[in-house]
């Protein structure tokens, strides 16, 4: 990579380096907790000092711009995707538009490449990292706010009342059913292993907040689960302090219920004003919470790209065949081009069964113009977070003829994802 005359480029090899970058990141990303990255590197199996890495100025010897390739899986229903998160980037105000971040993106772009990711994320600032191929596609939070006056006070009757206590390392067998169980609704998530599971209730760290798992409990049985922590500063923000609960899987409405109203004391012990809950549209919590007259927000988004279609196609191939089954399109056999102005790929569907795809390169528009999609919006499409006809409504370069439709929403049909997504 070229950099201009006084900087270096490096990777992170020995504390002194680990150091320098903690203290690099603790002026650029004042909000969080760079710590983690101490965290990330003894802790998490798949990633190492060296995927860290920084340039410095010659002169002064500092970290001015610096950024990490974090490795993680994601699921495709159940398929797992490796996933490339640009994580920690930044530069110091005053070595901004000198083409510093340029130069780290290439060195990143270098070990997506080697590594062959099936997707790449980041959850960084808007718009810059189109340049790169990144768009927003799929939900990073999604948030119903609830007072605590729209919670209903428990019934005087006689209920199978529930027992709310931390969950411990001897729990994570079952948090870890009740966590796929809930994530079964979705097109997307983000896989944790045990190991990770572990890591997480070591250190009770979502970035710089720090959290709780608590578990339902019944007869001595784990029923349900959600991790909650206290959020914002009661001096800086005009909204005070509120309850934020990060995740959950809770299966009936009575449990929910009765979680809410846990909620609502809890709540008043710790004087916050609302209680934050996050998760899908689906997520039994958020849905109660909603028709109590919480108001959801939608919130920010991941920025994704798919560094190589053929790839990823050949990855959710299960998937796509699967979804025939019991359609009218089961037993398919045809060919199908998606066109997407820079590539053409290949399905050759046979008695429904998919061929390997192939890229065929770039070919006459006239020849193959009945699905035409452009790059971003095939991302959108083939992660589930929009149909055909939200996509032709956003972009008029978005097209699927009329004989190809139903046969595409078969293909890639709309389904909600969401990612609890973070380490310790």
């Amino acid at each position: 990579m070229e950099l201009p005359d006084g900087f270096e480029f490096g990777v992170v090899k020995s504390k002194a380096d680990i150091e320098d970058l903690i203290k690099f990141n603790a002026v650029v990303h004042v909000d969080d907790d760079p710590e983690e990255i101490r965290r990330q590197i003894d802790n998490l199996p798949n990633l190492n000092r060296e995927s860290n890495f920084y340039i410095r100025n010659l002169d002064s010897g500092t970290i001015v711009s610096a950024a990490s390739a974090i490795p993680s899986v994601w699921m495709y229903e159940s398929i797992p995707l490796s996933n490339l998160e640009l994580g920690w980037v930044g530069t110091l105000k005053e070595y901004r538009r000198k083409g510093l971040a340029r130069a780290l993106y290439t060195h990143f772009e270098e070990i997506l490449q080697r590594g062959k990711y099936h997707i790449s994320t980041i959850m960084g600032i808007p718009y810059y990292y189109r340049q790169f191929g990144y768009d927003f596609i799929l939900p990073m939070d999604r948030t119903v706010q609830l007072r605590v006056d729209q919670i209903p006070a428990p019934k005087n009757e006689a209920r199978n009342s529930i027992v709310f206590r931390e969950a411990n390392q001897d729990d994570i067998p079952i948090l870890m059913l009740l966590y796929d169980e809930h994530n079964r609704k979705m097109l997307v998530h983000a896989a944790r292993s045990k190991g990770l599971w572990e890591l997480q209730e070591r250190f009770h760290r979502e970035f710089e907040q720090e959290f709780k798992t608590m578990v339902l409990e019944r007869d001595g049985k784990v029923v349900g689960y959600f991790r909650l922590c206290v959020r914002g500063e009661q001096k800086q923000s005009p909204q005070g302090l509120w309850l934020s609960v990060m995740e959950s899987s809770i299966t009936t409405f009575d449990d929910v219920l009765q979680t809410l109203q846990y909620l609502r004391d809890r709540a008043a012990e710790e004087k916050t004003c609302r209680i934050d809950l996050m998760g899908p549209a689906v997520n039994n919590l958020c849905r109660v919470a909603q028709s109590l007259g919480g108001r959801a927000d939608i919130g920010w988004k991941y920025q994704i790209r798919i560094p190589n279609m053929t790839r990823f196609l050949e990855q959710i191939r299960p998937a796509i065949e699967s979804r025939l089954i019991g359609t009218m399109f089961e037993g398919l056999t045809r060919e199908l081009v998606i066109n997407t102005y820079e590539h053409c790929y290949l399905l050759s569907f046979a008695n429904g069964k998919l061929a390997p795809v192939k890229d065929i390169g770039m070919q006459e528009v006239s020849e193959y113009r009945n699905f035409r999609a452009p790059p971003n919006d095939l991302v959108r499409l083939v992660l589930g977070d929009y149909n055909t006809d939200e996509l032709r409504s956003q972009n008029i370069d978005f097209i699927v003829s009329k004989e190809l439709k139903s046969l595409i929403e078969t293909l890639f049909p709309k389904k909600s994802s969401f990612i609890a997504y973070y380490f310790c």
